[in-house]
């Protein structure tokens, strides 16, 4: 793979992470103001699964295509998924990697979650964790930036 297919590879990547988190925006601004000893609505609780899939489907993309997409590109074995989220770290995308382990473990636990009281008790945790991925997007956008990716990315307006 050459250098071009790589930094296209993670452009890409990058491209489908950054809409989720749009996306995630959104719903952020629908339940921010949700209040968890309230009585819920149908819509209510319809918003609340929409963050909850917003926000897992961007911590796939992130774990799964950028991260990964970015270990490819500078060269990096993405074998095992503890390596990638130490050279996250390393990178200084998160401040820990395991803030990206807790985000990866919150998604998994939020795939089995069904019963409408536990979505509400995970409300609070969700948006702080959503937050907390909003900034390691900036982080990661930096990143790229300081490395000079997004020159090859123009799709993404850089």
């Amino acid at each position: 793979m050459t250098f071009e297919e790589r930094l296209s590879l993670f452009c890409e990547n990058l491209r489908l992470y950054l809409k989720s988190v749009e996306w995630l925006k959104i719903s952020i601004e629908r339940c921010k103001s949700l209040d968890t000893k309230a009585e819920w609505s149908l819509e209510d609780y319809e918003r609340i699964e929409t963050l909850f899939s917003r926000f897992s489907r961007a911590v796939d993309i992130l774990l799964n295509k950028v991260l990964r997409s970015l270990d490819i590109l500078e060269l990096e074995e993405p074998l095992r998924k503890l390596d990638v989220v130490i050279r996250a770290e390393k990178r200084g995308i998160v401040e820990d990697y395991n803030i990206l382990i807790e985000l990866k473990d919150l998604r998994n636990e939020l795939a089995h979650e069904y019963i409408e009281e536990a979505l509400k008790n995970r409300l609070d945790e969700v948006m702080e964790k959503s937050y907390l991925l909003l900034e390691i997007t900036e982080n990661l956008k930096e990143y790229a930036q300081r490395m000079g990716y997004l020159e090859g990315c123009p799709e993404l307006g850089s």
